[in-house]
């Protein structure tokens, strides 16, 4: 059976941007991103998270003293503020909800710290029903002087909630609870000293974590590291830093950007990861995610302030460009509802 996209799709952008959410159109027939415009206002709101089946949107507000806030979706696509609540620590730099739809994480960066919360009936967040602070450095003196918790992610069958913190070279392995919430710490996972795990991206048997300082990525299975790979293109000198990790559905591409280099590295998955090819795509590319139906990647350029999408191609795994690039302010985090 021929399955026909939905032509339009409302996207969620996380940014820092004083303006706040963005919301856009994307049609995902010929992958045109339209009508971006402010569709909820709060202080740098980097990195969303929308309900799978509830109209409601979710996202830190990244300050010193952090906190995680609830938008109701409302008919027109816009959103309105239900409450925000402490992050649990400072510098918050993701958020995510469980597989039952019942809860939110998020990551501290500035204290290294995660925490949980409930989602209300009413679509508000509890305050923290639990939090674990992490402790520790790593080699790199300015960037590892201590723990920096960067992401958080519920397992296939939300029994595992994993933190990838990139002050202590560590993915932690939380036993979670979707009952009551609460986090049981288990064995971590270690990359290598001095890469600084930042994003993760599960597979159906292996953790791929991309490591923010070293621009490589990790593989683990079986709670073992497999292999690292280098996600710079071959032969680059200059300064760069690894962002975001994506894998397709089929879990047979994997693609991570890196800032600096300004590409997305394409790797093929198999027994090992082969690099396919390297794609060069706008200035400080923070964010990007691959539609709903796999067709298409969005990335977003931070500082040129532009959304460019990239037709996906299902042999090769690689990234041709699909029209011109659209103007967003700081566009870090892009989510369809």
């Amino acid at each position: 059976m021929t399955v026909v996209p939905l032509a339009a799709q409302t996207m969620y952008i996380g940014t820092r941007s004083s303006e706040g959410i963005y919301r856009a159109q994307f049609d995902a027939k010929t992958g045109a991103v339209s009508d971006v415009r402010v569709a909820g206002k709060t202080l740098n709101p980097t990195f969303v998270a929308v309900h799978p089946t509830r109209p409601l949107v979710f996202a830190v507000v990244a300050a010193p003293e952090g906190k995680v806030s609830s938008f109701a979706v409302e008919a027109d696509g816009n959103l309105r503020l239900l409450n925000e609540v402490s992050s649990k620590g400072n510098g918050p730099a993701h958020v995510q909800i469980d597989r039952t739809g019942k809860w939110v994480s998020t990551a501290n960066f500035g204290s290294g710290s995660v925490a949980v919360y409930r989602i209300e009936a009413d679509g508000r967040l509890s305050e923290a029903v639990d939090s674990a602070q992490h402790a520790g450095k790593g080699p790199h003196a300015t960037r590892q002087a201590g723990p920096h918790a960067h992401s958080t992610y519920f397992s296939a069958d939300n029994k595992t909630m994993y933190a990838a913190d990139l002050g202590i070279d560590e993915v932690k392995v939380y036993g979670f609870d979707a009952g009551s919430g609460k986090l049981t710490a288990g064995a971590p996972l270690k990359t290598p000293a001095g890469a600084g795990p930042r994003h993760l991206a599960l597979g159906k048997k292996r953790v791929y974590a991309l490591n923010e300082i070293a621009s490589t990525v990790s593989v683990f299975e079986s709670g073992k590291l497999v292999e690292t790979v280098n996600a710079l293109p071959e032969g680059f000198t200059g300064d760069s830093s690894a962002a975001e990790i994506v894998i397709d559905k089929r879990e047979k591409f994997l693609y991570a950007s890196n800032r600096g280099a300004d590409t997305i590295a394409v790797f093929r998955i198999g027994s090992t990861l082969k690099k396919v090819g390297d794609v060069k795509v706008g200035k400080i590319p923070r964010g990007f995610v691959l539609s709903p139906d796999g067709r298409f990647l969005i990335a977003g350029s931070q500082t040129e302030n532009t959304i460019q999408v990239y037709r996906v191609d299902g042999k090769t795994g690689m990234l041709t460009a699909a029209g011109a690039a659209v103007s967003a302010p700081g566009p870090i985090c892009f989510r369809f509802r």
